[in-house]
């Protein structure tokens, strides 16, 4: 659990990274940064550290960087995601599971409009889908795949109409699982993803928000 000033300083500069006020590659000069949100050093230095264990900073040498979004670790990344969850709605349905909890989720996160939080609720109901496998190494596996393309994610769901579309879309999953639509329902699942990734990678084919690493 990180300091209160700590907590403060890293969910200012987390938003920043993930509303792109803070852009792929440019630098985290602790001394500016310092003067923009008028807190110490520490919790400055203690934030970046989080950041870069989350992998939205990057270190060369003794200097820390916003992450670019690197085309190719997205492309892979969004593979793996929906290998995993086509498997874990398969199993899901299979299991006719009682919808309640994830209807709740989804309640939550329609009544909420910050597209942060928004988000994490988005990520809660993905991975109570996986908890429903009752395997906690798909649960690990999911969590660590959507951390890693949060950045993308978060640009996906503040586009227009991006989180209308992402909540429909999950009421219809949440009938297809309650129905015992296994196929049906890891189908639908791939097709979202796949317009999802689609959407996200061609906003940013070529843009200069990616960073060096993805040229």
């Amino acid at each position: 659990m990180l300091a209160p000033q700590t907590e403060e300083a890293y969910r200012r500069l987390r938003r920043m990274i993930l509303s792109l006020e803070l852009r792929p590659g440019e630098p985290l000069v602790e001394r500016k940064l310092e003067e923009l949100l008028a807190v110490s050093r520490t919790p400055i230095r203690a934030a970046i550290q989080q950041l870069f264990r989350e992998g939205l900073a990057q270190r060369t040498g003794r200097v820390y960087t916003v992450a670019p979004l690197d085309l190719a670790e997205l492309e892979e990344a969004f593979e793996f995601r929906t290998w995993l969850e086509t498997y874990v709605v398969r199993v899901a349905a299979s299991r006719r599971p009682n919808a309640r909890q994830l209807r709740e989720l989804l309640a939550s996160v329609e009544a909420d409009l910050d597209p942060e939080v928004e988000l994490e609720k988005a990520t809660d109901f993905h991975l109570a889908l996986a908890k429903l496998t009752g395997n906690r190494f798909v649960v690990a596996s999911l969590a660590q795949v959507l951390q890693r393309i949060y950045r993308a994610r978060y640009l996906e769901i503040t586009r227009p109409q991006g989180a209308d579309q992402a909540l429909s879309d999950h009421l219809h999953l949440i009938e297809l699982l309650q129905q015992g639509q296994a196929e049906a329902a890891a189908a639908f699942l791939q097709r979202h993803l796949e317009r999802s990734r689609e959407a996200l990678l061609e906003s940013l084919e070529g843009s200069i928000l990616l960073g060096a690493r993805s040229s």
